[in-house]
């Protein structure tokens, strides 16, 4: 039987599009005997809704409507995770899961690095719906920034290794953005890893091979 890894994608994507473009990094986890399970983000918005300071963008070609995780609060001018999204996650665990690990790129990552600070509590799961997640990877992921996240972050630092990957010329996500991340785990289980591209996950076989051996590191059951 397969490892499964859930997967999380960026604004404006679905797990379909996700899958697709992670097609390299995938073809060498699966190797491992991994399967990535690719999530499908359940809220629709209107690109005008979406916060301008999560560190993201709207890539999608369609003008009506785009996929997210985050909503934006405009009343008090912020954005939060949505009980929408935290509902659906519940569900898709329970149907698809159980999971070995989490990986996210940028919305996706932030949102799975906020999960992973109290993964089962935050998600309403038992252990027996989900045992204890073995890893976390975060390409170009950010720690939440409105004031009523801080304290789970800093009362429950991710515990589980984390591999965080920022790219040289991603200006989208910006680097204080992922470094915060990053500091939201505990020192000696993180890991961070740069690669020369943009605001993507990379693919090549030779950054693929280093996901890989960090991932045969951390993940020895």
């Amino acid at each position: 039987m397969s490892k499964k890894i859930l997967a999380l994608h960026g604004l404006a994507q679905s797990g379909d599009y996700f899958k697709s473009k992670t097609k390299g990094l995938r073809n060498e986890i699966e190797k491992l005997g991994y399967e990535l399970v690719y999530a499908t983000a359940p809220n629709s918005h209107s690109p005008a809704d979406i916060p301008d300071d999560i560190g993201d963008v709207v890539t999608s070609g369609d003008d009506n409507h785009v996929l997210a995780w985050i909503e934006n609060d405009l009343t008090n001018k912020t954005y939060k995770l949505p009980q929408t999204s935290i509902d659906y996650l519940h569900e898709f665990v329970i149907e698809n899961g159980p999971f070995v690990g989490v990986l996210g790129f940028s919305q996706g990552a932030g949102v799975a690095g906020y999960l992973m600070t109290d993964f089962n509590g935050l998600l309403s799961l038992t252990e027996e719906q989900q045992p204890p997640l073995h890893f976390f990877m975060s390409f170009s992921g950010f720690r939440f920034q409105p004031d009523c996240y801080q304290k789970q972050y800093d009362d429950h630092p991710i515990a589980v290794p984390s591999l965080h990957v920022q790219g040289d010329l991603d200006t989208i996500t910006e680097p204080f953005k992922i470094e915060a991340l990053y500091n939201s785990c505990k020192p000696e289980t993180r890991t961070f890893l740069k690669h020369a591209g943009g605001h993507y996950v990379p693919n090549s076989r030779g950054f693929a091979k280093k996901v890989v051996e960090w991932l045969q590191e951390v993940d020895t059951e």
